[in-house]
């Protein structure tokens, strides 16, 4: 009987063994169901955060986690997201604050994070709307280092038509001093050259809302991050849009964060489709009130990897995390904390 009792217990512990095996080799996998390539490598990702700081990220992750436009394959990516790819890259980005774009599963992603999170403790708050294609916000930070006041808040106001999608705000406290809060206000905003005027419109009511909020949290600090699609007007350039926007929110205190990498974000481009990605900044971030001189924010993953030049991805020439994770790239900036 204890014989049999020592088998038995030698045969589960075989089984556990060969599950967690399985369970790797199920992983490993799994990026293959989009690109059967070297997945997200180091050299593509940030260093670790300098002591003192408090680092923030913005990633649009394009209709996470399913495209469900028609397949074309001059797009030079697959529609399903590569949760693997997803995870190793949020564990890479080890941010303080994050916000995201196109959220279209809100029950699936919150569970992918918190597992990509390692030592972090993420939680994350996700928008209600997310205007005509269901394409929801979410702003997550680590709980050992923040905590948040009150709840979310939806911004409703920058969705100017019906179908656009609203603002998702916060207000986080610093866990070792009371004294330290950052309000995050993230945005998604009007796509392509067509929708400039409506976009103007966005920001018009993103500068009334910094005001309502300026009055209500006196001299707190305030981050406005995310996707702006500051593609320019159909008549005018991207650098006359960023540079009318900086006029613009000068009103209000906020500054434009410059970028060190020179893009967030690759698209086919102009005339026939040939698979050749070409680089655009529709990412930015603003803030208030963090001090005086400030870091430049950088691009990481394929932003990275080319240098912010052209890159092909098409059938059997695929680019990784253009390919099966989001044609954006994921954007940090390291914050002193306090500010300086």
């Amino acid at each position: 009987m204890a014989r049999r009792s020592k088998l038995a217990a030698v045969a589960v512990a075989v089984t556990v063994v060969a599950i967690a095996a399985s369970a790797v080799v199920l992983r490993q996998g799994l990026r293959c169901a989009g690109f059967a390539g070297p997945g997200v490598t180091p050299g593509e990702l940030p260093p670790p955060v300098p002591a003192g700081h408090l680092r923030l990220a913005t990633w649009n992750l394009r209709n996470f986690p399913l495209d469900e436009r028609a397949e074309d394959p001059e797009l030079g990516f697959v529609r399903q997201t590569n949760i693997c790819d997803l995870s190793d890259a949020l564990a890479g980005l080890d941010a303080d604050v994050l916000g995201f774009a196109e959220i279209r599963d809100a029950r699936r992603f919150p569970p992918v994070l918190r597992r990509a999170a390692g030592e972090r403790s993420y939680q994350v708050v996700l928008s209600r709307h997310g205007g005509r294609w269901g394409q929801r916000l979410a702003i997550a930070w680590d709980g050992r280092v923040l905590e948040a006041v009150g709840q979310p808040v939806e911004v409703r106001e920058i969705a100017v038509e019906e179908e656009e999608r609203p603002g998702l705000a916060l207000r986080l406290r610093s866990r070792s001093d009371q004294e330290l809060e950052l309000t995050v206000l993230q945005v998604h905003l009007k796509a392509s050259p067509k929708g400039y005027a409506v976009r103007m419109e966005q920001h018009r009511a993103i500068v009334d809302w910094v005001r309502r909020w300026g009055d209500d949290a006196g001299g707190g600090s305030l981050v406005v991050m995310g996707d702006f699609n500051t593609t320019g007007s159909e008549r005018g350039s991207v650098q006359e849009e960023l540079e009318t926007l900086d006029r613009l929110y000068q009103h209000v205190g906020l500054r434009r964060l410059g970028n060190a990498t020179g893009c967030t974000e690759y698209w086919e481009g102009g005339g026939e489709p040939d698979g050749i990605q070409q680089p655009s900044q529709l990412d930015h971030v603003w803030v208030r009130g963090l001090g005086g001189e400030l870091p430049a924010a950088r691009s990481w993953l394929h932003c990275a990897r080319a240098a912010c030049e052209a890159l092909v991805s098409r059938p059997g020439e695929e680019d990784g995390t253009f390919w099966d994770v989001s044609d954006h790239c994921p954007l940090t900036v390291d914050l002193p904390w306090p500010a300086r």
